[in-house]
């Protein structure tokens, strides 16, 4: 095939992957810098032209060894939060517009200028426990990432602050694919689920410390909001990965393509599916103008990988200062009452759960636990059904 015929029909950013300062920065980020070691379990990979799976669960894992031809076919990549030496620090902060869900990219000054007060609060904050993650800018928001050694005493006190081992341990080895051969342990695991415990009291220090300066309402877990001048628009603290099973969740690499708008013509529409991809890029010391203008394009990404480093930080200090605070707090009670509560057996449920009279609540109330697959996997409805029972005593 002729080179300006083999250009044309290569995936956008083929070109981009190429540099050698990009694929090192990738490699970095996802723990690849020695290929006897790699220390992410496994990849999964958004490819130009194929469907994307609706659910964390349905996503393809892929080995490590894999990324090269990811690269060579322009995905988008994300690396397991699964790691074989560390536990990953994790939290997303994304604008959300249930009435405009393509406006982030439509309007993406617009969109992060709106953000700001919210980001620079959580970097404040991490600032003042000495928490130094990495922050990326994505297509809708921040990825912020560090890692705790395995090793770490710090990781058995996060584990003690779990109600226990999570369910979905026992069944790890039904989801994972024949070649993944590693197991994590019930203190990995208990760690995992403690670490969102954890980050839900950062966040409501954040909300706390922003929603006077923030210019839309901010939210945890992306829960649906009211109309305002921008429609149903909000930031959104997302903590959610330490709902799912570690061993199906993963996250974007750094330096890797975001392609999710161009992907998804059916939600954004084909006005912004048909705009650029986006670079996910590290913010650092950069300005908001800068990252926007410049650094997440191909050519600005390229040129900074070269300066760059995407090894995740380590975070240790830091996240044991928190967690003292944590310890300490309304939160905390409020976790270990909650959670001492054991539910009912299914066995007893016929005469506990079933007999509860569900005509004796508003329409709107009921419907949830009628149907709770999906509704009460969405936090608005969560929020409805318990604003009621509460009011109700």
């Amino acid at each position: 095939m002729p080179a300006k015929e083999q250009a044309l029909n290569e995936p956008p950013l083929a070109a981009y992957y190429r540099h050698s300062a990009v694929r090192a920065r990738i490699r970095e980020y996802c723990g690849l810098e020695h290929s006897r070691s790699p220390s992410c379990v496994f990849l999964s990979a958004a490819f130009p032209g194929a469907p994307i799976p609706s659910g964390w669960t349905l996503a393809r894992q892929y080995p490590a060894s894999n990324l090269e031809d990811m690269l060579d076919r322009g995905a988008d990549i994300f690396r397991s939060m699964w790691d074989r030496q560390c536990l990953l620090v994790y939290m997303d902060v994304d604008y959300l517009n249930a009435d405009l869900p393509g406006h982030a990219f439509a309007r993406p000054a617009e969109v992060f200028q709106k953000m700001e007060p919210t980001y620079q609060s959580v970097v404040e904050l991490l600032n003042r426990y000495r928490i130094g993650l990495l922050a990326v800018m994505t297509g809708r928001g921040y990825q912020l990432t560090g890692k705790i050694n395995l090793g770490s005493a710090l990781v058995g006190r996060l584990a003690s602050i779990a109600p226990g081992v999570p369910d979905w341990y026992e069944t790890q080895q039904s989801r994972l694919p024949h070649w993944i051969h590693d197991r994590f342990t019930t203190r990995h695991a208990r760690a995992y689920v403690g670490l969102g415990l954890l980050l839900e009291y950062l966040a409501h220090q954040v909300i706390r410390q922003t929603a006077s300066k923030s210019p839309v309402p901010l939210v945890i877990n992306g829960t649906n909001v009211g109309f305002g001048p921008g429609g149903r628009e909000a930031v959104s603290l997302d903590l959610s990965f330490a709902g799912d099973p570690m061993d199906v969740r993963h996250m974007r690499v750094a330096f890797g393509g975001y392609q999710l708008h161009r992907f998804r013509p059916d939600l954004y529409g084909a006005e912004v599916a048909s705009l650029d991809p986006l670079i996910a890029v590290p913010r650092g010391n950069s300005s908001l103008h800068e990252m926007l203008h410049r650094l997440r394009s191909r050519d600005g990404s390229a040129r900074l990988a070269e300066s760059s480093r995407t090894r995740i930080p380590i975070v240790t200090d830091g996240v044991a200062a928190l967690l003292a605070d944590y310890d300490q707090s309304s939160l905390a009670r409020f976790h270990r009452a909650f959670y001492s509560i054991e539910p009912d057996h299914p066995g007893a449920w016929s005469q506990t759960y079933d007999r509860f009279d569900l005509s004796a609540l508003p329409p709107c109330v009921a419907a949830s636990l009628v149907n709770p697959h999906d509704l009460l996997l969405k936090p608005e409805y969560i929020q409805h059904v318990t604003r009621f029972l509460m009011s109700e005593g």
